[in-house]
């Protein structure tokens, strides 16, 4: 079959085997350790991928896209501001919330925790969707009934149908005795399990019996609650009236979410500099190659062959080690990510799967993929750059002196 001369003679040098093969040996590791970078760095990136992706469903599906609040911590009317919103496009629904710092007290312990009082018909709330029917009718019905996590729960040692004690200081009055905090017994008729850390923060009652606990007067509350299509649609919202702002979740949870992200591109950045020890490696295979045919590359410059021709031939002979580690990582490293729990059990190393969790949260990310391949190519081309432009470089009358 016809082949261009220069990639018959880029392939030759490229699976050149002899007496003298230590550099075919070095260029062999080298396309081990692109095709091993490449698998680990796709393997990596998925499964961090899928934490952080699992991290903004579990998070994101809890804590309030945006919420309405007022820098004086109390709102009136908050209904009156509900018309901004009716219509406005990427808003799902909105509802007046009260929110506050608060001690719960169980049988033998005590620990703090964030109250939030809501509506209990807003179906909207996804920790309110996650009941089951009797518990939210015993929510919605039950003078002072308590929602809390189940983490909140245990560590108090109460049960459904328990009582605890809440005191908040926000309600708190002045006595001849001083200042008394405001509190009350609630009922706890239900835990909700989020998968997050909210489950050790928050508990919930209807937004009445939170009014009264903390003395906020008729039609008052702390704000709205909004929910969004795309909580990453922030931007969108409209502008509010004077002095009232927007807390969004990337006030309350986005330093978890930057810290998550700086977590990913450290470790992306610490298995790329495999790759590019590997493309140094091909770098130094290259140039030994280049010493070791010079006389071949002098015969050819010769019969004719031209400077850029003879740059082409060692292109392709770099290029060739880069692209066989290239896509054979790229197929291993998908792989292994597509059966990675399959392959953990076999190894007997998965420690998620031991510490309780289903299986582990892998995403492949087209674009990302195609970040990898294609920087890991031009990365082994630029390295096959400078050998390849030495061997251009070599004078046939110095190289065949001696032959």
């Amino acid at each position: 079959m016809f082949q261009p001369l220069t990639l018959m003679l880029g392939l030759r040098y490229a699976g050149a085997r002899g007496q003298r093969s230590f550099a075919s040996f070095v260029s062999g590791f080298s396309t081990m350790g692109i095709l091993l970078g490449v698998a680990a760095l796709i393997v990596v990136s998925s499964v961090m991928n899928g934490f952080e992706q699992q991290l903004k469903d579990r998070m994101l599906s809890v804590v309030p896209h945006a919420m309405v609040t007022e820098p004086q911590g109390r709102l009136a009317d908050p209904e009156q501001y509900q018309s901004l919103f009716a219509h406005q496009a990427g808003v799902l629904a909105s509802a007046p919330f009260i929110r506050a710092e608060a001690m719960v007290q169980g049988p033998g312990h005590i620990t703090g925790v964030e109250l939030y009082g809501v509506e209990p018909n807003k179906k909207q709330d996804p920790i309110l969707q996650a009941l089951d029917k009797r518990t939210l009718g015993y929510f919605e019905d039950l003078p002072y009934g308590l929602l809390m996590g189940w983490q909140v729960a245990r560590s108090l040692g109460v049960e459904p149908g328990d009582k605890v004690r809440v005191t908040v200081t926000e309600g708190s009055r002045f006595t001849p005795l001083g200042r008394v905090p405001s509190q009350r017994v609630f009922t706890l008729v239900g835990t909700f399990s989020t998968g997050t850390d909210v489950d050790r923060q928050l508990i919930m009652a209807r937004l009445e019996d939170a009014a009264r606990l903390l003395r906020y007067a008729p039609e008052q509350a702390s704000g709205l609650r909004l929910w969004m299509d795309d909580p990453f649609a922030l931007s969108a919202l409209p502008t509010l009236p004077a002095p009232l702002k927007y807390e969004t979740w990337q006030h309350t949870r986005g330093e978890l979410f930057q810290a998550v992200a700086m977590e990913k591109r450290l470790m992306s950045f610490m298995l790329a500099l495999i790759v590019l020890v590997a493309a140094f490696n091909i770098l130094s295979a290259m140039v030994m190659v280049v010493t070791d045919k010079e006389a071949e590359i002098a015969m050819l410059k010769t019969l004719g062959l031209s400077r850029g021709r003879i740059m082409t031939v060692f292109m392709i002979q770099g290029g060739f080690s880069g692209v066989l580690g290239c896509i054979l990582g790229f197929g291993l490293g998908v792989i292994l990510s597509l059966n990675l729990d399959a392959v953990l059990n076999v190894l007997g190393i998965n420690m998620y799967a031991a510490a309780g969790g289903s299986q582990l949260p892998v995403l492949l990310l087209p674009t990302q993929l195609a970040v990898v391949l294609f920087s890991t190519l031009l990365l082994c081309v630029l390295a096959s750059l400078y050998p390849a432009w030495r061997a251009s470089r070599v004078h046939p009358a110095e190289a065949l002196r001696y032959e």
